[in-house]
């Protein structure tokens, strides 16, 4: 039995790789494949024949990756376009894990003391003066905070800060720094979110405007 089967369409052709075929072999199979198309279309005038190699649950290290993009290489008329898997590599999935992490933080930060979190941040504590909560994702403030709050490190600009604001010393989203002074402390109370505006710099409007804050950033984003 066949450890590669390929399969043409509109768009050129799909090699499947048989997720329990050893590696090795299948690859072999692959040359012999490709190198009998080569043939087929060994005239510069030809259509490029266009590839994707699609290994199902099987995932492809890096010397494995490139040893095929360089095989294909070698035959001008032949384009590998994509090795497509169903599964993700560990590195990409706790990448994920990350994005999409929600922490809750019910503590006191003191000063001179930093909290990291990857992902969200739901801040149901006491944030001395002095002391910084940092998020990759955005800031969800229902406890005190008198401190540094960021959220988006280092440059998720989409990120925000919401609830408590009263009292808070400075707010950092991505790159962007709000120092919050006498002159402006009335723009931060309770029950608002601060974001980076289409001008690079930190607003804060009413929580009840988010919603229309979602829609501006989906028509920006595409």
């Amino acid at each position: 039995m066949s450890d590669i089967i390929l399969k043409g369409d509109k768009n050129g052709y799909s090699v499947i790789v048989d997720v329990l075929a050893n590696y090795d072999q299948a690859f072999k199979e692959l040359k012999t494949l490709i190198m009998q198309q080569n043939v087929k279309s060994s005239s510069e005038t030809d259509d490029v024949i266009k590839f994707t190699v699609k290994t199902g649950n099987r995932l492809l290290n890096k010397h494995q990756k490139d040893e095929l993009i360089n095989f294909f290489d070698k035959f001008p008329q032949l384009e590998l376009q994509d090795i497509e898997s169903n599964v993700e590599d560990k590195a990409t999935v706790n990448e994920i894990l990350d994005k999409n992490r929600t922490n809750v933080e019910s503590g006191i930060v003191r000063s001179g003391q930093k909290l990291d979190y990857k992902g969200d941040l739901i801040f149901l504590g006491t944030l001395h003066q002095g002391a910084q909560i940092c998020a990759t994702g955005s800031v969800y403030i229902l406890g005190e905070v008198n401190g540094i709050v960021q959220a988006g490190y280092p440059d998720n600009t989409n990120a925000a800060i919401f609830g408590n604001l009263k009292n808070i010393d400075q707010l950092r989203i991505a790159d962007v720094i709000e120092i919050v002074t006498d002159d402006n402390q009335t723009d931060f109370q309770n029950g608002k979110f601060a974001f980076v505006d289409d001008l690079h710099s930190i607003s804060v409007d009413d929580l009840t405007n988010y919603k229309n804050r979602l829609i501006d950033l989906k028509k920006r984003t595409g």
